[in-house]
């Protein structure tokens, strides 16, 4: 089994992996430690998951007598946690998608997007 990843050395290297492709800020570590929070559970439940037979679905009988077959709840743990870190991926710059969007719409803070509005004003007013 592989070794068990701790959320110090997810939110380090997630760090490390967003300066070195130049989207890390300060601002973002408290949503970089639930991102490391998310992953190590992620990967909890998959071992858990493994252990378990991989299984996807498994029938179920609802009140009425029919029975269905549906996911297991641990796959649907799954798939939600995998979207959810997928998502916040994007949103480091850590996905292709993700870092053309950052590099074509930028790192902008609120004190950078005000001052533009205000040096924009003035230039109109010119």
């Amino acid at each position: 089994m592989a070794k068990k990843l701790t959320e110090k050395a997810v939110r380090n290297k997630t760090i490390e992996s967003m300066t070195s492709v130049g989207t890390y800020k300060d601002e973002f570590l408290p949503t970089i430690e639930r991102y490391a929070e998310l992953f190590v559970e992620y990967n909890n439940l998959k071992d858990d998951w493994e252990k378990d037979g991989r299984k996807i679905t498994e029938p179920y009988t609802n009140k009425a007598g029919a029975t269905n077959i549906r996911k297991t709840a641990l796959y649907l743990a799954l798939e939600s946690l995998r979207k959810e870190l997928l998502e916040l991926e994007d949103k480091f710059g850590l996905t292709p998608a993700g870092l053309k969007k950052i590099k074509t719409e930028g790192l902008k803070t609120t004190a950078e997007n005000k001052l533009t509005k205000i040096l924009e004003g003035m230039n109109a007013m010119e």
